[in-house]
């Protein structure tokens, strides 16, 4: 049951994450008014382009590289870190993905992305193989679903 579940995480829920760093995603930066919020949106696809190395490992895309993968999750603690701090400001763009409740909760998302930084630093000290990308992907993947889910349109 938890392996099945495990594997929606990757198959499902890690797509809808990661891989939205499209064309799509590029020109919804453009014309943001902001520049709050544009920083914001670039902290955001650099934390799904790290994402996408572990993926691309994952699926056998590119080569498994230990210290490319514990980079793209060293990474992604940096970014969760300064993620509070790129949405102290109450700042709104027609642009903007982020829903009002990030500040009207906002405790609750400084929590999860501190969550989500001090996984992802258990994690980058414990990736060894590619065996362990499946399980850091999974983790990583539930804290990104934990503030999409409830702060993000």
């Amino acid at each position: 049951m938890i392996r099945q579940r495990n594997l929606l995480v990757v198959l499902v829920i890690f797509p809808l994450v990661a891989v939205p760093l499209t064309a799509s995603d590029l020109s919804a930066h453009s014309g943001v008014l902001n520049k709050d919020v544009a920083v914001r949106m670039t902290l955001m696809s650099n934390m799904a382009r790290s994402m996408g190395v572990l993926g691309k490992m994952l699926k056998k895309k590119t080569p498994f590289v230990q210290a490319k993968a514990a980079d793209a999750i060293n990474t992604i603690e940096e970014l969760a870190i300064e993620t509070p701090d790129a949405f102290r400001k109450k700042v709104l763009d027609p642009k903007s993905e982020a829903k009002v409740l990030v500040w009207e909760e906002f405790p609750t998302f400084t929590k999860i992305s501190i969550d989500l930084a001090t996984r992802a630093k258990q994690l980058s000290i414990s990736m060894k193989s590619f065996n362990d990308l499946r399980p850091a992907l999974i983790t990583l993947s539930q804290g990104c679903k934990e503030c999409h889910s409830k702060f993000r349109e």
